[in-house]
């Protein structure tokens, strides 16, 4: 048996290196060799791939990320909404795009769990929506699939997760996105608290420590840009394009930019400080997305307007 263990290691590291070649070629729509053409390898082809707009997997290959997900929009009376604004005790509707990149196998019966959680990033406490179904023909094909909410009595911030899931999927790993939007009135200076969620209120147990490798477990280290994701689809899908990184649009800061949580603590509050310029404008996206112990924890992004 001990004989073996090399071998099993092997296998298990090719395997996660095959997948995550394959998670990249999908992402960036293009072959090696700069082919315009899709290209699916052939395991992801035989099966179908549900998927939605996931900032976690984006998150893992180190590619910038918006929370105004383009794959959840809602609706009021036919006029779409941002997540922060919404009424207390008001129904809304949730509009949920569910994409397929196979080009074989339709991704029918697809199920798609819709849930709220609390403003900010890295929420724990999941309160369900309703559970749908989507049929999803072959790539390029969508479905919108959709339902109402009524958004609880109390008073807060409230972000949408989606979540997919298909008994045949050829990659589970792009089936979990989230919508975590603010919208915010600039003055001379806008200044926003970012809820950071503890993902371990507990320390970690000493076997999960012990094959830990990155930083600590309760270090928080939180980013910031103005990314806005371009969404295209086949030929048109350029890597380059969709994922460049854009810096903020104006000066901001984040106090403070990097924390260790406390034994036993269950989240903090950060503030999100942008200056923008004075008089009327368009206005600017500020993506917030925070690491705990550098595996990806979620994030929110605030829409900062400008006044008259």
């Amino acid at each position: 048996m001990a004989t073996d263990r090399p071998a099993r290691t092997v296998l298990r590291c090719w395997g996660f290196f095959d997948w995550l070649c394959r998670v990249w070629i999908i992402i960036t729509h293009q072959r090696k060799g700069g082919d315009d053409c899709v290209y699916f390898p052939e395991r992801v082809i035989n099966r179908p791939d549900p998927c939605i707009y996931s900032q976690f997997l984006l998150m893992q290959l180190k590619q910038p990320v918006t929370w105004d997900n383009p794959d959840v929009a809602i609706f009021k009376g036919g006029v779409e909404q941002y997540t922060y604004g919404l009424t207390v005790d008001t129904q809304y509707d949730v509009a949920v795009t569910v994409h397929n990149t196979s080009l074989e196998k339709a991704a029918l019966g697809t199920k798609v769990s819709v849930r709220w959680i609390e403003f900010g990033a890295g929420g724990l406490v999941r309160h369900p929506i309703d559970e749908l179904v989507a049929n999803v023909g072959v790539y390029p094909a969508t479905a919108v699939v959709a339902t109402t909410w009524r958004t609880p009595a109390t008073p807060g911030h409230y972000c949408i997760e989606v979540q997919l899931a298909h008994p045949n999927d050829g990659n589970p790993a792009n089936n979990l996105g989230w919508n975590n939007t603010q919208v915010l009135a600039a003055h001379s200076e806008a200044r926003t608290p970012v809820r950071i969620f503890n993902r371990h209120v507990g320390a970690p147990r000493r076997e999960e420590q012990a094959v830990h490798r990155g930083p600590p477990w309760n270090l928080v280290e939180i980013e910031f840009d103005s990314y806005v994701f371009n969404d295209a689809y086949g030929a048109h899908a350029n890597g380059d394009v969709m994922f460049a990184p854009r810096p903020p649009a104006w000066p901001a800061r984040v106090e403070p930019r990097t924390f260790h949580f406390a034994p036993g603590e269950t989240y903090r509050d950060v503030d999100l400080i942008v200056d923008a310029p004075a008089g009327p404008g368009h206005p600017e996206k500020f993506n917030v997305t925070a690491r705990q112990g550098g595996a990806p924890l979620g994030g929110v992004t605030v829409t900062v307007t400008r006044g008259a």
